[in-house]
């Protein structure tokens, strides 16, 4: 796979990231965040959900420790996203800016793949996540610049990351199409909406669906 289809694989992730980063952008300026800060955030700290929340935890002057078991708990799940691609990341020369890049977008792209002979792993990984931090922070910027000194509510835009994924969703099933494990996620995620407080919900339906599929996973094998 050639550096131009690897963009061009990118692009519906690039179309997400943009605005959310410019929301975001626009949010941390209009809540007081100097321009450095976000500069600096968005390349340090690339989580989606939890640099939204820790502008919240800076200005309520969160604890320490209450930063760091949020963001563990709402990223939790990319250890199941690295145990999934764990036999390519072997083959990575160039593992450790992957590892840390590895995000929701980017595993979804890489899982939905055809994969094909003799294929360059590591261009091909090392690329999809480099591209697509590209497009966080380059929209953070956008956001961040346009903000300053405006004061406009980003209310909802944050959304179209949930609709980015939904379509990811919808091509890694196209690609593997598992009826038995589609459903029982979808019914584990209505069961988890009953089950689970709001801050543990990702983190209970996550540690169910993982469980389930280990202790049954013949009987989910296309």
């Amino acid at each position: 796979m050639n550096k131009i289809t690897i963009f061009k694989n990118t692009i519906p992730v690039m179309m997400g990231y943009i605005p959310l980063g410019i929301a975001f952008g626009m949010y941390g300026i209009s809540s007081g965040m100097p321009l450095w800060v976000l500069f600096l955030t968005c390349i340090l700290i690339y989580a989606g959900s939890v640099e939204f929340m820790l502008v919240a935890l800076i200005i309520g002057k969160a604890s320490i420790v209450t930063v760091f078991l949020i963001s563990f708990l709402l990223n939790f799940r990319h250890f199941f996203y690295t145990l999934s691609l764990l036999d390519d990341i072997k083959q990575l020369k160039h593992r450790i800016y992957f590892i840390y890049a590895l995000t929701d977008e980017t595993f979804a792209l890489l899982k939905s793949r055809q994969k094909k002979e003799n294929e360059n792993i590591d261009l091909l990984f090392n690329l999809t996540a480099m591209l697509n931090h590209s497009y966080w922070i380059s929209g953070v910027i956008i956001g961040a610049l346009i903000g300053h000194g405006l004061g406009i509510r980003y209310d909802g835009i944050e959304f179209s990351l949930v609709a980015l994924f939904a379509v990811l969703s919808y091509e890694m099933f196209k690609n593997n199409p598992n009826i038995k494990v589609l459903s029982i996620s979808i019914l584990l995620s209505i069961l988890g909406l009953f089950i689970f407080p709001a801050d543990y919900f990702l983190f209970g339906t996550l540690i169910a669906a993982i469980t389930i599929l280990l202790l049954f996973r013949k009987n989910f094998e296309s």
